[in-house]
């Protein structure tokens, strides 16, 4: 098995989905796969960032900027722009 199938495996698993393999097998390869133990790692600190920024909801600027698109009747389906849309 490669570990693009593991990591899928771990994927699923932080979203509390079924995984389609055990526990004990995600596991043993964490403990032997140093790529994919960093994989997790920085998959848990985005998991995390998105959760906060999620938390926080949209910044003024992009609220003022999908106000100000309804008004004109634009496009309102685009994601933020700019240095604040980075920090989100």
């Amino acid at each position: 098995m490669r570990c693009a199938q593991f990591r899928t495996a771990l994927s699923a698993r932080l979203d509390g989905e079924p995984s389609g393999l055990t526990g004990t097998r995600l596991d043993k390869h964490l403990a032997r796969c140093t790529g994919c133990r960093d994989w997790l790692e920085r998959a848990e600190r985005l998991r995390t960032q998105v959760s906060a920024a999620a938390a926080d909801g949209p910044s003024a600027e992009w609220s003022a900027g999908l106000s100000a698109r309804l008004a004109l009747g634009g496009p309102v389906s685009r994601a933020p722009e700019g240095p604040q849309a980075a920090e989100r």
